[in-house]
């Protein structure tokens, strides 16, 4: 694996392409701590690994490090308020996100409550009926169920009006929330949340599931110290998987304490985990060992899907349950709500692409397109899917008569959160939140010329003035025969990928794309072959119609970018190349 010129260059997407550097002093140093090969310690120092962090990061897998975890405000009240209730045996009423952050924050309360003998009362919004968070209605549901406390999860922490209608019931509420928080806060009994502006945790990076985990960690310690533990509760370990989970698929940064918490749940998910993750693999054919990338492609839209097109509690349903012919049962459903999803997706998909890049100069520093027909279950999806195509943050919105719905992700370096809460400060949204990946809205659909216009001004500033978003960066040059087994499961050492800690990506140069031909939907297969004879299996996902799956159906040379994954067929291991992007040939 060579380290590779330090000269950008353009792609036939448009993308430039940049090496990232290391120390070599650095690299030395972390191959004589770590023993390890100079390829990955190469990898390491690229992404900002010191040699006295190495053998860290390499490591056994352990119980997640928090740092920061005494400084979370609220954290320790939180649990005491739920051990009152649950030595007390209160009805607990829990109220969740209907993604699936908020379905693996929900279904870890209620197991673990459940085996406490806590009654919990369940409530996750309908998308398009309610909207997001907690209502008056969902409040009065409560009461009339005799629920004495509230946890809201993944939502709340800008739910005034409601909360303060809860207050005024003598209704508690306690708010498990990682969005981002206003200065001022609702009323609640009690709000976890490391983004509000007076916690100095420093664990803002976990999402509402990660949080979670940590609040039925701190009640167990509580109900402990109470004397309630007899044997019979979880070790709140046994959760990691849940908490893994959401915070993949909440786009939360894969470094430090979120890193730690994914590769645990990744080995609880290995020994077997959560029953209704074991039947969503089961019902997807899913053979392979759990990576985080599982998580993202697998289960996510699965559990995704029955908040977007279908009933919102089945995702809570099939993460709550221990039976696992109730899980089989909604796995299936899952499966069919899945398919129907990924063709309201593609619909919607197609008309926002031909919209976008009609737009071509004047998109301006973000990709915001405004249909009408849309499915607004899916154009979370769709930003997201165009903000890998363009490479900008995108901003999807439908109108829906006099309503305006929309959704907005972004690239790892530009807050698309704050921009969206300002919106709602400014009266351009009825309501409106998120964090820097991801945020969603409504408001009205007369509005929508002043809402574009004021979020391309709020990220054009937003935007560092030295900041190409447009950039790819690469690990180093490989030959063709260098994408093998030996390699993928070397470089696994330095995950779990995903944002934050992306796959390794290497340049094949010179290669001939053999036998390339469109599977699936709109993915380009071929083999890449090079010079030396050396050939492996490659896909780029999603790319029949761009400049990259163009170049390939070609079958002309071209430099290659390319990620070396694992993959397991009938119990064999072997490597392939996910294709990231394509160039001419350098030189």
């Amino acid at each position: 694996m060579n380290a590779g010129s330090a000269t950008p260059r353009r792609s036939l997407s448009g993308r430039i392409w940049r090496y990232r550097t290391a120390d070599e002093r650095a690299v030395a140093a972390v191959v004589r701590a770590t023993g390890t090969s100079d390829g990955l310690a190469r990898l390491l120092v690229g992404r900002g690994i010191a040699p006295d962090q190495a053998n860290t990061w390499l490591g056994p897998v352990g119980m997640p490090r928090l740092p920061g975890v005494s400084s979370v405000l609220d954290l320790d009240h939180a649990a005491a308020l739920l051990a009152d209730a649950v030595t007390q045996r209160r009805r607990i009423g829990i109220l969740g996100d209907y993604d699936v952050d908020g379905a693996a924050s929900t279904a870890q309360l209620v197991r673990y409550l459940r085996a406490a003998g806590v009654t919990t009362i369940t409530h996750v919004p309908d998308r398009i009926a309610e909207g997001y968070g907690p209502s008056a209605a969902a409040i009065d549901r409560f009461r009339a169920a005799g629920t004495e406390l509230v946890v809201t999860v993944d939502c709340g922490i800008t739910a005034f009006a409601s909360l303060q209608y809860a207050a005024e019931r003598c209704l508690p509420v306690v708010v498990v929330d990682h969005h981002v928080a206003e200065a001022e806060l609702p009323a609640a009994a009690a709000i976890v949340n490391p983004n509000r502006s007076d916690d100095t945790s420093g664990l803002g990076m976990l999402t509402s599931s990660g949080l979670t985990w940590l609040l039925i960690s701190r009640l167990h310690r509580e109900l402990g110290h109470r004397g309630v533990r007899d044997g019979l509760l979880p070790e709140p370990e046994s959760f990691l998987d849940l908490a893994a989970l959401g915070t993949v698929c909440d786009l939360a940064p894969l470094t430090g304490a979120n890193r730690d918490l994914v590769r645990r749940g990744l080995e609880i998910l290995a020994r077997g985990g959560n029953p209704g993750l074991r039947a969503i693999a089961a019902a997807a054919r899913l053979e392979e060992p759990p990576q985080a990338s599982h998580f993202s492609f697998v289960y996510g839209p699965r559990i995704n899907a029955a908040g977007r097109v279908g009933d919102p509690a089945l995702g809570l349903r099939i993460l709550e349950t221990d039976d696992p012919e109730e899980a089989d049962h909604v796995a299936g459903l899952l499966e069919g709500l899945n398919r129907r999803r990924q063709s309201l997706e593609a619909q919607a998909y197609d008309e926002a692409v031909t919209q976008a890049e009609a737009l071509g100069a004047d998109a301006g520093p973000a990709v915001i397109v405004v249909g009408e027909g849309w499915h607004p279950g899916v154009i979370g999806i769709v930003a997201s899917r165009l903000v890998n195509r363009f490479q900008q943050p995108a901003v999807v919105c439908v109108r829906e008569r006099d309503q305006l719905r929309g959704s907005a992700r972004s690239l790892a370096d530009i807050d698309i959160g704050t921009p969206v809460i300002r919106a709602r400060r400014a009266g351009l949204l009825e309501k409106g939140g998120g964090h820097p990946m991801a945020a969603g809205f409504t408001g009205s659909s007369g509005r929508a010329g002043e809402l574009v216009a004021f979020l391309k001004d709020e990220l054009a500033q937003a935007r560092q003035p030295d900041s190409d978003e447009r950039a790819l960066l690469l690990d180093g040059i490989l030959a063709v025969s260098g994408a093998n087994v030996a390699l993928g499961t070397e470089l696994e050492r330095a995950g779990p990928f995903g944002v934050g800690n992306p796959w390794p990506c290497f340049t094949f140069p010179r290669v001939f794309p053999v036998q390339a031909r469109i599977v699936g939907s709109g993915h380009v297969s071929c083999l890449l072959a090079d010079e030396t004879r050396g050939r492996v299996k490659a896909i780029a996902f999603r790319s029949e119609g761009t400049p990259v799956g163009n170049a390939l159906l070609r079958g002309r040379p071209l430099d290659v970018a390319g990620q070396v994954q694992i993959s397991t067929w009938r119990g064999q291991r072997r490597a392939e190349v996910h294709i990231q992007d394509v160039a001419k040939c350098h030189g």
